[in-house]
């Protein structure tokens, strides 16, 4: 529990590349919980028929679930909760892989706030984030995007394939010794 929950001390590589498996089953299990759960059996149907109408469409209109009722609460209480443990988790990861790089929880600032930020200022100007959108941007717009976009690709690299500070740093001692 303290791999996913804890703030504290340092994982290599192989435990933030391990989390990759760990974060998709997780999304699964709350998707599977909502379309279960909440009876979005039309979605389905909707997407079917939006398919055969517009075939070369990128992405079908999200059609609002059932209306939820007493134990459809509970279901949403659950997919909440989930969904706010995985944030815990993966700023958990994060933290302790940046700690093993031998940096502070401070850049997950630079790391994922400002990417966060500008994707948003790019999807409320331009109405989408579509790579397919992309010839349509307004140049601030397009440096947004591809400042947002080398951020996530540094963020990438640097966590995913750079080496931990060797031996003990100020974090803890080196989780490969």
């Amino acid at each position: 529990m303290s791999y996913l929950f804890s703030f504290s001390g340092r994982i290599n590589r192989a435990k933030i590349w391990l989390f990759i498996p760990i974060a998709i089953v997780w999304w699964l299990a709350i998707v599977a919980i909502a379309a279960f759960g909440l009876h979005w059996s039309h979605y389905v149907e909707a997407m079917r028929a939006f398919k055969a109408t517009v075939p070369h469409a990128f992405h079908p209109p999200f059609p609002h679930p059932d209306a939820i009722s007493g134990p459809g609460w509970g279901v949403v209480a659950a997919i909440v909760v989930l969904a706010l443990a995985y944030v815990w988790a993966k700023l958990a990861i994060f933290v302790k892989r940046l700690h093993d790089r031998n940096k502070s929880a401070w850049w997950l600032i630079p790391y994922w706030l400002l990417p966060l930020a500008l994707h948003a200022y790019v999807r409320v100007s331009e109405h989408s984030m579509f790579l397919r959108h992309y010839a349509a941007m307004g140049m601030p717009q397009k440096i947004a995007f591809g400042v947002a976009l080398l951020i996530g690709l540094w963020v990438f690299v640097e966590l995913y394939f750079f080496r931990g500070t060797k031996g003990e740093n100020r974090f803890g001692p080196d989780p490969l010794a």
